[in-house]
């Protein structure tokens, strides 16, 4: 019998998207405008996840990344606008109660779903079954039931949850399609290249394309690549009143001008008398 399961994403792209733009690469943080680019596609996968939580059936370890996430990005925009000189009253308490809801909210979901109902256990013992440090069930503990923990230290436990997250549940959904790969994908699917287009540029949909192209084997597969390609680049053709679709029209109307009369009509007067002759006689 076949189990179906239900998902707030459409496909698993849109969920490997999320988790690029999550964590990106290494790298990319290096400069101020990518760190820039960064936060913003960090504020695009929390609103996204917040609308896969709407949905429903949205896994835990996504709704934590995103509450972790959110509760980061809170704290840089307070760290920013006080090095701007505008102090924000409160601002410290308010970072410190979203990074304790976030992470409190993150044990718990994770350790009750692994408890067994029939033999009830304590966190530590759970979290000791999935290598979850027991530093994050001691932290979850006193945010829950005593003071809130200092600002620096739910800054450290925040980013060490963000890591390990990673490392338990997104590593493992595997690498993400190469742009080849998903042309070549458009070509057996016979799906639109334009699905492509919120993923990579349509510069580089077609150079893959053209790579694509020169390994095709057999005629179908190369007609294949041209009308994909024609379909692509119809999408990005000037639009009529432009300089050079005016110089295109021109053109084709010197050459019809350039024709005799009797070759630009599809039908002419039949000279002579038409004798009328019986279907299928030859």
């Amino acid at each position: 019998m076949v189990q179906y399961i239900f998902t707030p994403w459409r496909s698993r792209d849109e969920l490997l998207l999320v988790r690029r733009q999550f964590y990106g690469s290494p790298e990319a943080a290096s400069s101020s405008v990518h760190a820039e680019q960064r936060r913003r596609d960090r504020h695009d996968a929390v609103a996204r996840v917040s609308m896969w939580m709407q949905r429903g059936n949205c896994p835990h370890m996504v709704e934590s990344t995103a509450l972790l996430a959110a509760a980061e990005l809170g704290d840089e925009e307070t760290v920013m606008r006080e090095a701007d000189g505008r102090k924000v009253t409160s601002a410290a308490y308010a970072a410190r109660a979203a990074y304790a809801a976030a992470f409190s909210r993150f044990v718990t979901g994770l350790l009750d779903g692994q408890q067994d109902k029939l033999r009830k256990q304590s966190m530590y013992s759970l979290a000791k079954t999935i290598d979850l440090p027991a530093t994050f069930v001691e932290l979850r503990h006193q945010s829950t039931h005593e003071q809130l923990p200092s600002l620096a230290k739910l800054r450290n436990a925040a980013g060490k949850a963000l890591v390990w997250i990673y490392e338990y549940y997104w590593q493992h959904l595997g690498e993400e399609l190469t742009c080849e790969a998903a042309v070549t994908d458009c070509l057996k699917t016979g799906k639109s290249l334009e699905v492509l287009l919120p993923k990579w540029s349509r510069e580089r949909v077609l150079v893959a394309l053209a790579s694509v192209k020169k390994k095709a084997v057999g005629n179908q597969a190369y007609l294949k690549c041209l009308k994909l390609e024609e379909d692509l680049a119809r999408e990005k053709t000037p639009v009529v009143g432009s300089s050079s679709s005016t110089a295109q029209r021109d053109a084709v109307e010197a050459g019809n001008a350039a024709e005799p009369d009797d070759a630009r009509h599809a039908w002419s007067m039949y000279q002579g008398t038409w004798k009328p002759k019986p279907i299928g006689t030859i």
